[in-house]
């Protein structure tokens, strides 16, 4: 058995950053309006629509409308499963539901489908309104105008990213299949794969490159990823054909071969693309898909990452190794970006367990990147408030989206990323238990439990194992420690283990003994204040980089759940831990 256990297996505990996000990112999905997050689907298809609009990019108007409504039902059937509440799950049925009814109503061949529309000529009132010519299966808060016109090779901003869109709604529908059992969702899901491969096998293999090469009008997402899914979900390998037209030339095979070809490139336009490769080499098992997401994620960690786990400046990747270049005020990091780098982390986890490094990206950005993208405090408009961009540069300050008004792609994945922090603590080989991140937590599996009382952020706590057979216990040492930190095990590689004995329970005292250090961009004296895995921010809102001694000593402390570093006659907080105020993230150290 190679599994991460289902999140219903494990349980967040204490007070601490992660139980308030997760907790107040429940308050939000409970209090989401469903019939809000329907308006635009009923309004596509001819119906009067209930309740009132959403806004920002779910406008009427706008051109990625019903993208959020995918990382919705995600979130709902993330929050089911990690809170075992069945208002989550009550929601997350009647949503599907509502979409399959209107699926229902698109009839027809989808290839032949045609718009009345020209690159030069596109305004949304001459986009179609009879669902019966859209082509059966096809589901979308809009018509299938978007994507005849990307055939056509229309630029953004005159079309937008309509396959990313409908990649969010199938993530969403998968999501809620394998997480809830939902079947509807599943036959929902598999109409839109067959939809999309019925029109895309009419165009030839050199027009799709073309539509894949287009800026941001030719972003799908993860469409690769979805339809592989569906081919082991269903045993139908036309799914998997339908993935491969979504195989990318312009920089599938240079990766292949372990050159950059992302650099310079719209960052999140790609980086899901490669969790679409990783979900290839699962469904046909070739190995060439692997080697794409390996080189990848080498390239990007080594060559294109800022210290708390984001890339890019202004959304793209730019020129490897001169980060520090392009650390431009609040223009960094843009949260999507690592909410998909932790997924391909987790995945290419899962092919091998002993690769530790997987486990020390995801600590990364998930404590100083996901964890630091939500306000804690929820106001009267803003209860999942979320950033789109995670700012690094000298004086920036986080700037956060509200309920209804602003939605965006960081505010659809910041619905998911606070009820899934339990993803990744947790893994299960055969006899082996690995234990990877220290989030205060317990996992209740058939026959073994675990509990981690390292009280956020402490560095000093204790693991309890109790197991109903014989079992290894892997508890990952991260790279940043100096020593092995669990007392009473041996270690084997980056993992310290402990064997454990049926009906035995085994307590493991733990001490990270975290220090200070400076972490350098490349070829430069621009670096971040590291303390044990937390990122460490000073408030100050000049624009100008702080300089700092290289020697500085620092001094650390612990008080109410509140980590500080005191050096340099200033304070230093976790970036998690700062909130409406101007601050410095990197520093000139001399």
């Amino acid at each position: 058995m190679n599994t991460y256990p289902h999140l219903s297996c494990i349980t967040l505990s204490g007070d601490n950053a992660f139980s308030v996000n997760f907790a107040g990112d429940l308050t939000y999905l409970a209090l989401l309006n469903c019939d809000r997050m329907l308006y635009n689907f009923r309004a596509a298809f001819g119906e009067v629509p209930a309740g009132e609009p959403i806004g920002g990019w779910e406008a009427p108007d706008g051109l990625l409308r019903g993208h959020s409504t995918g990382h919705f039902l995600s979130a709902l059937a993330l929050a089911y499963s990690s809170s075992g509440n069945t208002l989550y799950k009550d929601k997350l049925d009647r949503m599907i539901a509502e979409l399959r009814r209107l699926q229902l109503k698109s009839k027809g061949i989808p290839r032949e489908f045609v718009t009345a529309c020209t690159p030069d000529d596109c305004a949304q009132d001459k986009w179609s309104r009879d669902p019966s010519v859209w082509g059966e299966g096809f589901l979308s808060a809009y018509s299938p105008d978007q994507f005849a016109l990307l055939e056509q090779f229309t630029p953004y901003a005159k079309i937008w990213a309509p396959y990313y869109t409908l990649h969010k709604l199938l993530a969403g529908l998968l999501e809620a299949f394998e997480r809830t059992g939902n079947e509807t969702a599943l036959d929902t899901a598999a109409g839109i794969g067959r939809w999309v491969i019925d029109r895309l096998s009419a165009l030839t293999p050199e027009h799709r490159a073309k539509m894949w090469k287009m800026y941001i009008a030719g972003e799908f997402g993860g469409m690769n990823e979805s339809l592989a899914r569906l081919a082991f979900l269903t045993g139908d390998n036309s799914f998997l054909d339908g993935a491969k037209m979504f195989d990318n030339p312009n920089i599938f095979p240079g990766l292949a071969d372990g050159t950059d070809t992302i650099k310079h490139l719209h960052a999140n336009q790609h980086i899901p693309q490669i969790m679409g490769a990783l979900l290839e080499y699962r469904a046909s098992g070739d190995e060439t898909y692997l080697r794409i997401a390996e080189n990848f994620f080498d390239i990007v960690t080594k060559h294109h990452l800022y210290a708390i786990g984001g890339v890019g400046q202004g959304e793209f990747f730019r020129e490897p190794d001169h980060q520090a270049e392009f650390i431009k005020g609040d223009t960094n990091c843009e949260t999507c970006a690592t909410y998909n780098l932790i997924k391909i982390a987790r995945e290419l986890y899962s092919l091998d367990p002993e690769r530790a490094d997987y486990m020390d990206y995801i600590e990364r950005g998930l404590f100083n990147h996901i964890l630091a993208s939500r306000h804690p405090e929820p106001a009267e408009t803003m209860h999942n408030g979320v950033t789109y961009m995670l700012p690094i540069g000298p004086g920036a300050q986080k700037q956060y989206s509200d309920d209804y008004h602003s939605f965006t792609c960081c505010h659809g994945t910041g619905m998911e990323n606070h009820v899934k922090y339990g993803d990744c603590i947790y893994y299960i080989k055969d006899e082996a238990v690995y234990v990877n991140q220290y989030i205060p937590s317990s996992l209740s599996s058939d026959d073994v439990f675990i509990t981690i009382d390292v009280p956020f952020p402490a560095s000093c706590g204790k693991i309890t194992i109790f197991t109903h057979r014989d079992a290894v216990v892997k508890f990952r040492i991260p790279a940043w420690c100096r020593t092995n930190p669990f007392s009473g095990t041996s270690v084997q590689g980056r993992y310290a283990v402990i064997e454990c004995r049926c009906g035995e329970t085994v307590t493991v005292d733990v001490n990270f003994d975290y220090a200070a250090r400076w972490e350098f961009l490349s070829g430069g004296s621009t670096a971040a204040l590291l303390y044990g895995p937390f990122v460490m921010v000073t408030s100050d809102a000049s624009q100008g980089y702080l300089h700092l001694p290289a020697d500085t000593e620092f001094v650390s402390s612990l008080e109410n759940g509140k980590l500080t570093v005191t050096g340099a006659c200033r304070t230093f907080r976790p970036i998690y831990d700062v909130h409406d105020e101007r601050y410095h993230t990197y520093f000139i150290v001399e």
